[in-house]
Parts: C-alpha cells; structure tokens; sequence
C-alpha cells in the first residue's frame, strides 16, 4: 500500500523492505539454530549451513531490499536521501558476499572457503555497525528522530549477528587448522 502525495504520485511505504527485513531477520535465526545443531552433529556441514544461510541467503535478499527496494528501505530505516546510490553499493556488496558463500557451501569448497565468507561478512557488518553507532549520534540530516529506537534495535541485533558469524567463523579456521593452538 502507498501513500499518495498532494501531486497525485505514490510515495513508497516501509511495507516491501519491512517484509524483507523480517524475512532476514526469520531465516538468520533458523540459520543460527540449524548451524548451532549441526555443531553436534558434524562441524563442517554446520559451517556450510551457516555460510549458505547467514551470509549466501542472507546477503542476497539484503540485495534486494538495500538496491531494488531501496525506497521503502529508505522508508523503513527513516532516511532522508534523494540518491540511492549508497543503498545500491551496499545492496550489490551483500550481493557478491551472498553468491560467494553459496557457491562455496554448495560446490563444498571446504570448510575453510566457508569460514573465509563468514569472517569477511562478519568483518563488513562489524564496520556497518560502527558506522550506525556514529550516525546514531548524528540525527540532523540523515534519520528522523522518530526512528531512533529502530536504529537502536537494529544495532543490538547487529552486534549479535556480528559475534555469531565470528564465531562460526572461528569455528571453521580451528576445523581447518589454521588458528595457533586449536584444532577441532
């Protein structure tokens, strides 16, 4: 649903990016839960799952909402912006991060190709979050005050998502061998 405008255009809603917010935000827990799981199971199918999910699923619908939703992301976020340009580098990022990932746990490049995908997504989402705590600071001419809570829940969820790819990571590099000292 849009709204419409006093010219008569529709302006975009948060409701595309909200649905594909949630969508990311479901699969990340099944993904967590699953590769969590699998840890007693098998560590390096729980490092493939985790890759294909949190970082090949996840980057490639965060695509979609960051460069092809990117009005209603802009919406759902509270962002003054007249040039998407930011949110298409962004989404095209996620893009090549996801089908990376994917293509390693699929085509079973090994446990270390998958820990590789999970500490870079780790690595470029522990940057965004530190971008996202200096901007939360800056309110005037990027975000609407109003959305600051969702700025704040949006930075806890985040930072946990951070530390779980970086652990998943870990796990992976101690599979593979390559950590000083820890060899799982």
């Amino acid at each position: 649903m849009r709204k419409t405008s006093q010219a008569g255009s529709a302006e975009p809603t948060a409701r595309e990016a909200a649905l594909l917010m949630g969508a990311t935000m479901a699969l990340s827990m099944i993904g967590i839960f699953i590769g969590i799981f699998y840890l007693f199971i098998n560590i390096d199918i729980a490092v493939r799952i985790a890759a294909a999910i949190l970082v090949g699923i996840v980057g490639i619908i965060s695509f979609v909402r960051h460069s092809l939703y990117y009005k209603s992301d802009q919406v759902r976020m509270g962002w003054r912006q007249e040039h998407p340009e930011f949110q298409l580098e962004v989404g095209y990022a996620n893009l090549a991060l996801g089908i990376w990932a994917l293509a390693a746990s699929v085509l079973n490049w090994g446990t270390l190709a998958c820990g590789m995908m999970l500490a870079i997504y780790a690595t470029y989402l522990l940057c965004a979050f530190f971008l996202h705590l200096f901007e939360a600071g800056t309110w005037g001419d990027l975000h609407i005050p109003a959305h600051r809570p969702r700025v704040l829940r949006s930075m806890v969820s985040t930072g946990f998502f951070v530390i779980v790819l970086a652990g998943f990571a870990f796990i992976a590099f101690a599979r593979a061998g390559v950590l000083p000292f820890v060899h799982l």
